[in-house]
C-alpha cells in the first residue's frame, strides 16, 4: 500500500474516532493526547540523525562539484522572497476581507520562549561541542552548522579521511532506511494524532467565533498551496506537471496538518523529495534542512492575518498605513526564528509580535487558543509545501534531480 494511502486512511480513522469518543470528563481526551504525543516523538525520532549525517555527506559532495554556495544561495534567496511576498499578500487580503471581530476569551497556556540573539548564538556554538547532541531536538540550527563544518573538513582532508566519509555515508543511508521504517508505522500513529486533534476542537464551546478568521486563513493557504506553488513549479521547473506535484505531496500535507509540527513532517518530506520528486541527496539534505528551519512563510502569513484581526477586535481606531507596514515587517522578521519552536509557530509568532507591539496587547494571543490546532495546521502545511517547492525547483535548476514516474510514487 502506498504511503499516502496509509496516511489518508490513518487520518480518516482517527477523525472518525475523534468524532464519537467522549470528550468529558476528560480521561479519554487525555489518553488520546498521550498517545498522540508518543506518535509525534516517534515521527521525530530519526529526524535529527537523518539531517545530521545527510548534510555532512551532501556538503562533501557539493564541494566536489563546487556548487555549495550556489545551492545555499538560491535556497536562501527563494526563502526570503517567498516569505516576504506571502506576508504582504496575506496582510492585504485580510485587510480587504476584514474578518469579524473576536470577543475576549482568555485562557491560561504555556508558550515556548524564543531565546535572544546571544542565547541563540550560544546554542549554535556552545562551550562544549558535544552539548549540541544533548539538546531537546527543538532546534535544527546547531546540528546543521556542525554538519556543514564537518562536511567542509572532510572535503579539505580528502584521501586521509576516506574511511570517515564511507562511515558517514553508510550512517546517512542507515538513518534514511530507519526513517522509512518509522513512516510505514506512522499511519497508525496518525490515528491517535487526528483523534486527539478533533477531540480538542470538540471540547471548545465557542469555536464558531473564530470561523471568519479560519475561513480567511484557509482561503489564503489554499490559494498558495493549490495555485501559486504548483504554478511556480510549472513555470520555474521546466514545465513540470503541477498535478503530479500535488499528488506527490499528499502524504506530507496530511502529516503536516494533523501534527502542526514541521520537524515531525521532516521525515516524510525527506522521503517524498527523493522517491516522488527525484531530488538527489546532495540537494535535498542541505536545502530541506535550511528551509525547514527558516522557510516559515505559512506561519508568517497566519501570524500577520491573525494579529490584524485581533488588533481590529480590540482597538476602536482603524489600522493605519504605518501599523500595516509594521505588521508586515514584524511578521516577516519573526518568521526566521520560528524554527526554534516547532509545533508552536503560530502562537509563538503572535506572542512575539504582540509583545513587540505593546500598548496593552501583550497577552492578546491567549484569545486564539481554542482555534490554535486549525491555525497551526494550516500554517505548517504551507510551510511544508514551500520548503519542498524550494528544494524541488533549486534541484531542477542545478540538474540534481531525476525524473520519477507518478506510478512509482510512494
Amino acid at each position: 500500500m502506498k504511503l499516502w494511502i496509509r496516511m489518508v486512511v490513518g487520518t480518516a480513522v482517527g477523525l472518525i474516532l475523534g468524532a464519537y469518543l467522549p470528550v468529558s470528563p476528560g480521561d479519554t481526551l487525555e489518553f488520546m493526547e498521550t498517545l498522540a504525543g508518543f506518535a509525534v516523538n516517534l515521527g521525530r525520532y530519526a529526524a535529527l540523525p537523518l539531517l545530521f549525517f545527510g548534510v555532512i555527506i551532501a556538503i562533501h559532495e557539493l564541494r566536489e562539484t563546487r556548487t555549495t554556495l550556489k545551492v545555499y544561495g538560491l535556497a536562501a534567496a527563494a526563502t526570503v522572497s517567498v516569505s516576504l511576498v506571502t506576508v504582504l499578500f496575506g496582510t492585504l487580503i485580510t485587510l480587504l476581507l476584514a474578518p469579524r471581530r473576536i470577543p475576549p476569551i482568555f485562557q491560561e497556556a504555556f508558550v515556548p520562549r524564543i531565546p535572544n540573539a546571544e542565547a541563540l548564538f550560544q546554542e549554535v556554538f556552545p562551550r562544549n561541542l558535544f552539548a549540541v547532541f544533548a539538546d531537546t531536538g527543538d532546534f535544527l540550527l546547531p546540528l546543521m552548522v556542525l554538519a556543514i563544518l564537518i562536511g567542509l573538513v572532510l572535503f579539505h582532508e580528502r584521501a586521509s579521511v576516506l574511511p570517515a566519509v564511507d562511515l558517514i555515508d553508510s550512517l546517512a543511508r542507515v538513518f534514511y532506511r530507519l526513517n522509512a521504517w518509522i513512516l510505514e508505522a506512522l499511519s497508525v500513529g496518525l490515528i491517535a494524532i487526528s483523534a486527539a486533534w478533533l477531540m480538542r476542537l470538540r471540547a471548545v464551546p465557542d469555536l464558531q467565533l473564530f470561523a471568519p478568521l479560519i475561513w480567511v486563513v484557509t482561503g489564503l493557504s489554499a490559494f498558495f498551496v493549490l495555485i501559486v506553488i504548483p504554478g511556480a513549479v510549472f513555470l520555474m521547473g521546466d514545465r513540470q506537471n503541477p498535478f503530479n506535484w500535488l499528488y506527490a505531496m499528499i502524504a506530507p500535507t496530511f502529516v503536516a496538518f494533523m501534527s502542526g509540527d514541521s520537524y515531525f513532517a521532516f521525515g516524510t518530506v525527506t522521503r517524498v523529495a527523493k522517491e516522488n520528486l527525484g531530488v538527489s541527496r546532495e540537494a535535498a539534505a542541505p536545502i530541506l534542512s535550511l528551509t525547514t528551519l527558516f522557510a516559515k512563510s505559512g506561519s508568517a502569513m497566519v501570524v500577520a492575518a491573525t494579529f490584524i484581526t485581533l488588533l481590529r477586535s480590540y482597538t476602536a481606531l482603524e489600522i493605519g498605513f504605518g501599523q500595516v507596514l509594521w505588521i508586515i515587517g514584524g511578521s516577516f522578521l519573526i518568521s526566521f526564528v520560528l524554527g526554534r519552536a516547532p509545533g508552536a509557530t503560530v502562537i509563538v509568532g503572535i506572542s512575539l509580535l504582540a509583545n513587540a507591539y505593546g500598548q496593552g496587547m501583550e497577552g492578546i494571543f491567549l484569545i486564539l487558543l481554542p482555534a490554535l490546532p486549525i491555525l497551526t495546521g494550516i500554517a505548517v502545511v504551507m510551510d511544508t509545501m514551500t520548503s519542498t517547492a524550494i528544494t524541488f525547483i533549486t534541484a531542477l535548476r542545478l540538474r540534481k534531480r531525476r525524473i520519477v514516474d507518478p506510478m512509482d510514487f510512494i
